[in-house]
């Protein structure tokens, strides 16, 4: 199989001769969406900080076998989902979804308007905060399509599920947010 093209794989085969300055520009390029996977998981700012050293030290560990067959990310995605999967099965945990305020301010000072902007934001805080009652098969592939913006495959692939079930759980996890909103009008279009 062809690789990817990957904007980081150059620092990556760096890392992986053993260079541990290139591995800690890595870190520092990827860490902020590690940590918020981890803590979109676990709900838990602690619990997020711990495994994303976890998820840092099995990177290292792994970076050798790793072939490029798909995105940086997503291997890492993959690695992060896993150890905090196993973190919430260890510690009996559900995974919980929260919104990320600071991040979605930041990008709605971009787009002019500031009441536009304050009532989008405020559509997505009720709508992610609505995403925290979903059973957590649906929340895990609502974070990683709309927060990590993974393709339907790339998802199937990271969770060791069919294609058609990726779907059909973003599917019924739509369904599920509209009918928990009432109202259509409070449903970001990007989810419908």
């Amino acid at each position: 199989m062809d690789s990817v093209k990957d904007p980081l794989s150059d620092l990556v085969a760096t890392c992986q001769n053993g260079d541990e300055t290139a591995f800690r520009k890595l870190v520092e390029e990827t860490q902020e969406d590690v940590y918020n996977l981890a803590y979109h998981m676990l709900g838990n700012e602690q619990e997020a900080e711990d495994m994303t050293q976890e998820v840092y030290l099995r990177v290292w560990r792994g970076l050798p076998d790793f072939r490029g067959e798909a995105k940086f990310t997503t291997w890492l995605y993959s690695i992060t989902t896993n150890v905090c999967l196993n973190r919430r099965q260890r510690s009996g945990r559900r995974l919980h979804v929260v919104d990320d305020e600071d991040a979605l301010e930041d990008s709605m000072a971009e787009y002019g308007d500031p009441a536009e902007a304050t009532m989008r934001q405020e559509e997505r805080a009720v709508l992610w905060k609505t995403v925290k009652y979903l059973p957590p098969k649906y929340r895990t592939v609502i974070d990683l399509f709309y927060q990590k913006q993974l393709s339907y495959q790339e998802i199937a692939e990271l969770l060791s599920i069919p294609l058609g079930t990726v779907k059909g759980h973003l599917n019924r996890a739509r369904k599920a947010l509209a009918k928990r909103l009432r109202l259509k009008e409070e449903v970001p279009s990007a989810f419908l």
